[in-house]
């Protein structure tokens, strides 16, 4: 595949993710937002790396809290599959088109008159 379809491969798989974004943030939904990072790095030959999502910011959902009793301590039960937060993401990936956006030349300035 040539360098400019497998840009437009790309930019479109970054097009339609960012229209139609997971629901939920889980693991595989940062996994699926990686590859398609990688598709563009790899067609625009540009360092994406600050988009992806670092470990630190993958959490585990607290799914219960148990009360303390006057014979055990109090504790939280997490998930085993972690998250990101959405607004997280949000920025992550309209930092992905502003980047790209920046690229671009600027337009050619305006005739003035005849």
């Amino acid at each position: 595949m040539d360098t400019n379809r497998r840009w437009l491969v790309a930019w479109s798989r970054f097009e339609a993710f960012r229209k139609n974004p997971p629901t939920w943030w889980d693991e595989r939904a940062v996994s699926e937002f990686h590859q398609i990072v990688h598709g563009l790095e790899e067609a625009s030959g540009e360092d994406l790396s600050s988009f992806r999502v670092p470990e630190g910011e993958m959490k585990h959902e607290i799914v219960a809290l148990l009360r303390p009793t006057h014979r055990r301590a109090g504790r939280k039960i997490v998930s085993k599959s972690r998250y990101v937060d959405e607004q997280f993401m949000h920025r992550q990936i309209e930092g992905i088109a502003s980047y790209f956006r920046n690229l671009q030349p600027p337009p050619p300035p305006g005739k003035i008159g005849f």
